[in-house]
């Protein structure tokens, strides 16, 4: 349970800035985890489609380009 704590704190603090810190992680799964989309298999590719006029698009991808850039970046 504390590892999990830590890991959703970190999250958000590093991932999705700083007005989602205060936030419980209930509100945090039903701005964006709970996304409505579809998910669609093409080319051999899995996608998943959103509406672009959610709110919190701009979030969930914003938090989705920090993770790409964290992985990239060489371990200290």
């Amino acid at each position: 349970m504390i590892l999990s704590f830590n890991v959703s704190a970190a999250m958000k603090q590093l991932v999705l800035g700083t007005e989602w810190v205060a936030r419980r992680l209930k509100a945090i799964r039903f701005a964006l985890i709970h996304l409505p989309g579809q998910v669609v298999e093409h080319a051999r590719k899995m996608i998943v489609q959103v509406s672009g006029r959610h709110p919190c698009l701009g979030t969930l991808l914003r938090a989705r380009s920090t993770i790409g850039e964290m992985a990239l970046q060489p371990a200290v």
